[in-house]
């Protein structure tokens, strides 16, 4: 059987690899011996100049394998950009999850116990980790403070899209409100001082039937009336509880229904007469 070796072969990366390593090794074996064998050199410099020309034979042999094997090397750099590109887009969220839990310790931002609001998610802040905040989650309306009972965890990525606001909380007074509306068929506007009274009284009586401890202990809680109409003609009140609210479900109903009251109480007069 005869052996034939493919004639790619001498042709190949790997063939130019092994010729090259060979002329240089057979160069340094050649140029060993003749610095050995030369009487007018002695010992030391005889080292040095071995020394020289070995790290000038390794340097061409990396130079030449370098230039040997570029295409393979070029092939295999695209891939392994290609790789820590694709590492990159699939890790982008976590990536962004760390980069804003470190915006976050830096700056400051919030705290465990802090009322927050992030885009259209706002609540108390319950605990931190290395990436997500959860909150005990508050209702949607505007002004209102009221827990919806469900615990929601937000990636520390959206502080990068939107910005992260501290509610008033703690020994500050907290703010709950929330809106009326009523037909205009009773001048709101003339029972203002009646209303406010009706509210304040409500809300005395709410608050009195709650324990006030801790830093805001002794702060009474009030109400203010905002008046206006909606976009079809209505009356519409925006009512705002500042205090130590406690329960801010419970404030709202107690004035909601004191106005309410007052408001009926006044068409049905109206109507009679």
């Amino acid at each position: 059987m005869n052996f034939e070796i493919p004639s790619a072969f001498y042709t190949s990366d790997a063939f130019a690899s092994a010729s090259l390593l060979l002329v240089l090794l057979a160069a340094r074996l050649i140029a060993g011996r003749t610095l050995r064998r030369r009487d007018d050199l002695t010992e030391q410099v005889a080292r040095r100049w071995t020394a020289n020309f070995r790290n000038l034979l390794l340097l061409i042999a990396v130079i030449g394998l370098v230039m040997i094997w570029a295409p393979q090397l070029r092939t295999f750099a695209l891939s392994l950009t290609a790789v820590a590109v694709a590492i990159v887009v699939a890790t982008k969220e976590l990536i962004l999850c760390l980069s804003g839990a470190a915006l976050r310790t830096f700056t400051r931002a919030f705290s465990v116990g802090d009322m927050i609001e992030i885009g259209t998610t706002k609540g108390e802040v319950l605990d931190l980790n290395l990436l997500a905040t959860r909150l005990q989650e508050f209702e949607s309306r505007e002004g209102s403070i009221v827990p919806t009972g469900r615990v929601v965890t937000l990636p520390y990525s959206l502080l990068f899209s939107s910005p992260a606001k501290v509610l008033p909380h703690g020994g500050r007074a907290i703010e709950h409100a929330f809106e009326m509306t009523f037909e205009p068929d009773v001048d709101v506007f003339a029972l203002r001082q009646q209303l406010m009274q009706a509210a304040e009284e409500a809300l005395a009586q709410n608050s009195g039937n709650e324990e006030c401890t801790g830093p805001i202990e002794g702060q009474a809680s009030r109400c203010d009336i905002n008046f206006g109409t909606s976009e079809i003609g209505k009356y519409r009140l925006e009512i705002v509880l500042t205090g130590p609210l406690r329960n801010p479900r419970s404030a709202e109903n107690a004035v909601a229904c004191a106005i309410g009251s007052l408001f009926h109480s006044q068409r049905k007069n109206t109507r009679i007469s």
